[in-house]
């Protein structure tokens, strides 16, 4: 899921947009990812 995520951001925004997240905001990746696997495995 972790890579689906990555992917899909990277094509919503722009290419690195999940890593620099990560970097620059650990709390809100994980917010995000949360997010994300939440929609698709409910």
């Amino acid at each position: 899921m972790l890579e689906l995520f990555i992917e899909l951001t990277n094509q919503l925004f722009w290419d690195g947009y999940a890593h620099q997240l990560a970097q620059e905001n650990p709390a809100g990746f994980q917010m995000e990812l949360a997010e994300f696997m939440n929609s698709y495995n409910s």
